[in-house]
């Protein structure tokens, strides 16, 4: 190739990823408030505020096995290591956890297994250089104030460091995967069914193209389907082939970092980062043609109640403008370098 065409190339890629993000986003949100939906996500009701001033950062979030109405939540990097009981309905914290056992140092997910134990995934890493991320695991600790002592499971990965904001355990073989928060896509990482804690379990990728900026996500009761979540959308993928089978837009969050999928399997919360952070529930069904309503008080179309946005038309969602602007930067720093 001519060197003259070799140094546009890797710049107009670029630019080109820009375009197809903008135009993807634009497409989403106008089909999002102006289309009727027949399966997948139908409209959304606001279910409650978290307004304990101890969670200004909620990172992760999961329904408890056996009580539909309690949920738990911790909080992201520089904070305490507390795990709280939420009662969904009201938002209302009805317990805290304190974690030991390790240093938590950017807690990004929760999940719970069908024995009962809640994990959590100490694996955020937005520089690509930890080399202490683990999970942990202690028993669900229900409501009410306590302190324990979690095993500790180390991890890493044989491709380097990654940057991990989804835990998903299959509630049917307890199997666990993380998947990674690329900029440009993800990677699943199956973890294997005897973790260690004297060393570090060794974590190899799998063949499966998810979406980019994942921040969390959840199997479904069955555990046949897993929902991720983005910033700008839900991804559901059938995890015997990792094929993505539905997407579908979600409302303009600040910082929408948690998602979990609810006990009938009909449902799916999803929450905010930042103090007040308020719980969004909506109707959910993988197969097509199925309308599921959210709840009796539902609204038919993408409403913006959560954040006093207008609905309808066309609204670039914040979070891909961030994106353009770092690819952009990024074009541009390879622009510069070439010429030097």
């Amino acid at each position: 190739m001519n060197p003259r065409y070799r140094r546009l190339l890797i710049p107009g890629l670029l630019v080109a990823l820009i375009a197809v993000v903008l135009v993807t986003s634009l497409r989403r949100e106008a089909q999002g408030a102006t289309l009727p939906r027949a399966g997948g996500v139908d409209g959304f009701d606001v279910v409650s505020t978290i307004t304990d001033p101890r969670i200004t950062e909620s990172s992760g979030l999961v329904i408890s096995n056996g009580h539909p109405d309690l949920a738990y939540t911790i909080n992201d990097s520089g904070n305490t290591p507390v795990v709280f009981a939420i009662r969904v309905s009201t938002g209302k914290v009805v317990g805290a956890t304190r974690v030991t056992g390790g240093t938590l140092l950017d807690t990004e997910a929760l999940s719970i297994d069908s024995d009962g134990t809640l994990w959590i995934a100490d694996t955020g890493d937005n520089d690509n250089t930890r080399i202490d991320a683990a999970l942990y695991a202690l028993p669900e600790p229900g409501e009410g104030d306590h302190s324990v002592k979690a095993d500790r499971y180390p991890v890493a990965y044989t491709d380097g460091p990654q940057d991990i904001e989804t835990l998903l355990i299959n509630p049917k073989t307890n199997k666990k995967y993380l998947v990674s928060k690329g900029l440009f896509g993800g990677e699943v990482y199956p973890l294997p069914a005897a973790l260690k804690t004297d060393t570090a379990n060794k974590l190899t990728l799998i063949n499966a193209e998810v979406p980019l900026l994942l921040t969390d996500g959840a199997f479904t009761p069955d555990g046949r389907y897993a929902v991720l979540r983005s910033y700008i959308g839900i991804h559901v993928f059938d995890v015997r082939t990792w094929q993505q089978v539905r997407t579908e837009p979600l409302p303009y969050q600040k910082q929408g970092e948690t998602l979990a999928v609810e006990s009938a399997g009909d449902s799916f919360l999803i929450g905010s980062e930042g103090a007040g952070s308020t719980l969004l529930r909506f109707g959910f069904s993988v197969a097509a043609n199925v309308p599921v309503p959210a709840g009796p008080t539902a609204t038919p179309t993408r409403s913006s109640e959560a954040d006093g946005s207008p609905s309808g038309g066309f609204e670039l969602n914040p979070w891909v403008i961030g994106v353009a602007a770092v690819v952009t930067v990024a074009a541009g720093a390879v622009v510069v370098r070439r010429r030097r």
